[in-house]
């Protein structure tokens, strides 16, 4: 009768909850799940449904397995052993606590493809409705266990946290195991490397029996790897320990060695970094207090972004020369460069305040001076700078043979430019304030010399840029190289017929009497007038006359001047200034013209 009521009950709820959740089965109990057990073969339309469906409803019917059994924590801990082994159950717990969350997540997104499943059918399956029963008992069990581990976890962290102060610490025997631990882990390492080769040989050769045995030596060996790795994790836990018990400057680093190692080389120790760093900041804590805490985190904290920052500054960039160049050199280059650029700069203020209170040097002297002055200090900031790459001086020679070679391609002219700048600071042939002249359209001042070129500023003051090799190269004429005395030449005509000597006394005499305070005269150097020529209209003469001062960097000027003397004097003593003058002759021809005249 019970099983005829449970069958007719089932049927009941399937065709109720059509196309959803079955809640009896889904909540079933033990007697529910025996009784569909007995009446499957019934239910189910083939023979493998029918075993799929049973298997299922003898796990439903399965009692929840016995939890594994833990260490007694209430036992206090006194020793560094029995210390180590408590925190390798807490990471053990931990691993299990992450992986049983997985677990949990895991069902939960099946539970929810199997209600999507269930609501797209037409009909509902058993098979699927116990599907779901099995993932829903699933993940209670493991949230049971789940909330065990946390409370075993719980357990275990005060446990930690209170037995610092007791156990007694043995910082030798701990340095010797880890030392010990790191060769073995080196072979070990190293016999997982070759072993991997060899399997890759047998991989190319497609020999499967060498491939299995050797995966399977490899797996071993991974496993005592990782049996080291949480040797090591513990024997590191007891010495940051110890550290924190004698509050040690070196806590932040043991902190931060036992993360790396979960980070970087522990299988899954990822997946718990987070609490074993809240662990070791409640140790932490409990010992050193909240502030101390706090303190020695910030200071390692900045120890490390130093750390860091250094290793990065330090690392090369490229390489020159066999020289690795990092980015630390090239800031200390480039910081080099502009102290040189600063002491250059103060260098040439300085020789113009000493040429203010001194005007016995010449502005020439000044530019000279501070260009020198200056180029010299670069230089000398260039050489430095090479040390502090690490480029050996000696190797300069390579680098002058590159750039004969960049010469070669191009920079002849650059070159050649710096050597003739060189030349005329030294030779001093153009000095800043001459006036020269390297064209008949192009004369000015000196106002500067550089490097590279020099600078003109014309009467119109206009600044012209000359390189420096057109001023070796060329013919330049320097107005004023030793002094400020010029001889002008100024042209002029009379008519035929004019008395010559007449003509030479009148203007001698004008000049002499023009008040022109430049005119300079001495024996060896004084005004006079010469015929120079008869010309087709008129008889050319020519004035020299001897200049000096400012007015001979104003020649257009200067010559309108002496013009306006002669043409004055001419025209004041009746002296024809002739017109050019031209005759037609015209010959005279045998051969009569024709000649009409018309009526007007």
């Amino acid at each position: 009768m019970k099983f005829l009521f449970l069958s007719s009950l089932f049927f009941a709820l399937t065709q109720l909850f059509c196309a959803d959740i079955n809640t009896t089965i889904a909540k079933g109990d033990a007697a529910l799940y025996r009784s569909l057990l007995q009446s499957i073969d019934t239910l189910s339309d083939s023979k493998s449904e029918a075993n799929l469906q049973k298997t299922l409803l003898v796990q439903l019917m399965a009692k929840p397995k016995k939890a594994l059994p833990y260490f007694d924590i209430r036992k206090k801990v006194t020793t560094q052993e029995e210390y180590r082994r408590r925190f390798e159950l807490y990471i053990k717990n931990l691993l299990l606590l992450k992986a049983l969350d997985q677990k949990i997540e895991a069902n939960k997104q099946k539970q929810q493809a199997l209600l999507q499943q269930i609501k797209s059918q037409q009909k509902p399956l058993l098979t699927t409705q116990l599907f779901y029963a099995f993932y829903l008992k699933k993940q209670k069990e493991e949230s049971t266990v789940l909330q065990n581990l946390q409370e075993e976890l719980k357990k275990l962290r005060s446990s930690l946290i209170d037995s610092v102060k007791r156990v007694v610490f043995e910082p030798d025997t701990i340095q010797k195991k880890l030392e010990a631990i790191h060769k073995q882990l080196a072979l070990v390492e190293d016999s997982i490397e070759q072993l991997k080769i060899q399997k890759e040989r047998y991989v190319l050769l497609q020999e499967e029996q060498n491939i299995a045995k050797v995966s399977k030596k490899i797996a071993i060996k991974e496993q005592k790897e990782q049996k080291l790795y949480a040797d090591k994790l513990s024997f590191l836990f007891c010495d940051f320990s110890y550290q924190v018990k004698r509050e040690s400057d070196k806590i932040m680093q043991k902190h931060k060695e036992i993360l790396t190692l979960l980070k970087e080389d522990l299988l899954d120790g990822w997946m718990i970094v987070k609490d074993v760093d809240a662990l070791l900041l409640h140790i932490e804590q409990g010992l050193l207090g909240s502030m101390e805490t706090l303190k020695e985190q910030s200071l390692q904290e900045l120890r490390s972004e130093v750390e860091t920052f250094w290793k990065v500054v330090q690392r090369p960039l490229f390489v020159i020369n066999k020289t690795p160049i990092s980015t630390l050199k090239l800031i200390l280059s480039l910081i080099i460069f502009i102290v040189g650029f600063f002491i250059g700069s103060l260098y040439k203020r300085y020789i113009e305040k000493l040429v203010s209170k001194n005007k016995s040097i010449s502005a020439g002297s000044h530019i000279l001076l501070a260009n020198m002055g200056y180029y010299t200090i670069f230089l000398i900031t260039f050489f430095i700078v090479l040390k502090v790459l690490g480029i050996d001086l000696s190797s300069i020679a390579l680098v002058a043979g590159a750039l004969s070679v960049g010469i070669g391609f191009g920079l002849q002219n650059v070159i050649s430019n710096f050597v003739s700048g060189i030349i005329l600071m030294v030779e001093r042939s153009v000095k800043i304030g001459d006036y020269i002249e390297l064209d008949n359209d192009l004369r000015g001042h000196v106002v500067d010399i550089k490097m590279r070129s020099i600078t003109v500023n014309t009467n119109s003051n206009i600044d012209i840029i000359v390189p420096n090799q057109d001023l070796i190269q060329n013919r330049v004429i320097n107005w004023t190289m030793n002094d400020k005395i010029r001889r002008f030449e100024i042209p002029f005509g009379v008519a035929y017929g004019t008395d010559p000597q007449k003509v030479i006394s009148l203007i001698l005499e004008a000049v002499q009497k023009s008040g022109f305070q430049d005119i300079y005269n001495t024996p060896e150097r004084y005004t006079r007038v010469i015929m120079r020529a008869m010309g087709n209209s008129s008889v050319d003469f020519e004035l020299f006359v001897w200049v000096k001062g400012k007015e001979i960097l104003f020649p257009k000027r200067t010559t309108s001047r002496f013009l306006i003397l002669i043409y004055n004097t001419l025209n004041e003593n009746g002296i024809e200034i002739p017109f050019p003058q031209q005759d037609l002759h015209i010959r005279s021809v045998d051969v009569s013209l024709p000649v009409t005249l018309k009526d007007s």
